[in-house]
């Protein structure tokens, strides 16, 4: 006689069939009813269909296929029953913490419909899979505004530093805060009660760009060849020059006055009769003169002008000449010869000379 106790596994091993098979074998078990569904806005049609090809990818152990129908399934009408299948699915697929998750949920729903049988099988697969699974715990350091996401997910910030259960494979963990750059990593997770703890540093602040204090200052002159400073002084001539040649012109224009003037008087023979000016003649006499002196002072100050600006501006070509010199002189090239025509003022009269630079 064989002892009941070696029978006790495979009775064990029916009974929880036999139990797969009330909760999870018929459709109209598991699926609420059809003015449920439209009640909830789902497609009845569409969702029993998907379901049903659902199971039947899960018993041929498709469960990546299956996985999806079920879940549009139970999205199209929610039901215990489907989601039940969709955790299984999950389990078979090895991701035993989304699984874990989907058998809570349904036991809950299950408690409150009153199922035993449905309660009880998913009490029993929680229970077998909570050994199992592996956790994520998230350290973060103290950033304002600090958001940590998991794939894509938002983790909040009251889950920060609790051991999360999660499915086993590869995850993007990201770190961000407003004004703070971000932070990611990838993690891999076992595949049986496996724990990563990552640790997320204090974010850095974003750096800014400041913007100059003040205006910044001009180049210096004489870079690119003298060209800035050569410019300057050219401009410069150009308006002394034609400062003077205006001051130069009124000069002449008082000069010309004061010998008319002069000469007026002394023929007027009521001013002056034989050379000799009357009060009135000399009054006129003396107008002349002042103009003369007008002339003379408009004239000098007028030449001088001139040549002052001729000067800048025969410089000024200088400049950019010797810039260009120094330059072929760095770059090895041979030096060249420059000439400049500049003002010779004196007491004796004036004149042009030549300066060169050899």
């Amino acid at each position: 006689m064989i002892p009941s106790t070696v029978h006790a596994p495979r009775a064990l091993r029916r009974a929880r069939l036999a139990l797969a098979a009330v909760v999870l074998g018929s459709a109209a078990l598991l699926a609420p009813s059809s003015a449920a569904a439209q009640a909830a806005g789902g497609d009845p049609t569409l969702a029993q269909t998907l379901f049903e090809e659902g199971r039947r990818l899960m018993e041929a152990k498709s469960y990546a296929q299956a996985c999806p129908k079920l879940a549009e399934s139970q999205r199209l009408r929610p039901g215990t029953g489907t989601l039940l299948n969709l955790a299984l699915c999950n389990e078979g697929l090895g991701r035993t913490a989304t699984a874990w998750g989907q058998f809570k949920e349904a036991l809950f729903a299950s408690k409150k419909e009153g199922n035993a049988a449905r309660e009880a099988f998913a009490q029993e697969h929680i229970d077998a899979l909570e050994p199992r699974l592996s956790k994520i715990q998230l350290n973060a350091e103290n950033t304002p505004g600090l958001l940590v996401r998991v794939d894509g997910g938002d983790i909040p910030a009251a889950a920060l530093g609790t051991p999360i259960p999660i499915d086993p494979g590869a995850h993007e963990v990201e770190a961000t805060a407003s004004g703070y750059t971000v932070w990611s990593t990838t993690v891999q997770v076992g595949e049986s009660a496996d724990l990563k703890a990552i640790a997320i540093p204090k974010l850095l602040p974003v750096a800014t760009t400041s913007k100059p204090a003040g205006p910044q200052a001009p180049p210096a002159s004489g870079g690119a060849g003298g060209r800035s400073g050569g410019g300057s002084l050219q401009t410069a001539g150009f308006v002394i020059g034609g400062a003077g040649a205006a001051v130069l012109g009124v000069g002449a224009v008082f000069g010309i006055l004061a010998a008319g003037q002069a000469s007026d008087a002394e023929k007027d023979e009521a001013l002056c009769p034989e050379k000799l000016c009357t009060p009135e003649g000399r009054k006129e006499i003396n107008a002349a003169e002042t103009k003369a002196l007008v002339s003379t002072i408009g004239v000098g100050v007028g030449v001088a002008a001139l040549a002052a600006g001729a000067v800048l501006v025969l410089t000024s070509g200088s400049s950019r000449a010797e810039g260009a010199s120094a330059a072929a002189a760095r770059h090895g090239s041979p030096a060249r010869v420059h000439a400049r025509i500049v003002p010779l003022i004196g007491p004796e009269g004036g004149g042009v000379g030549v300066l060169g630079a050899f």
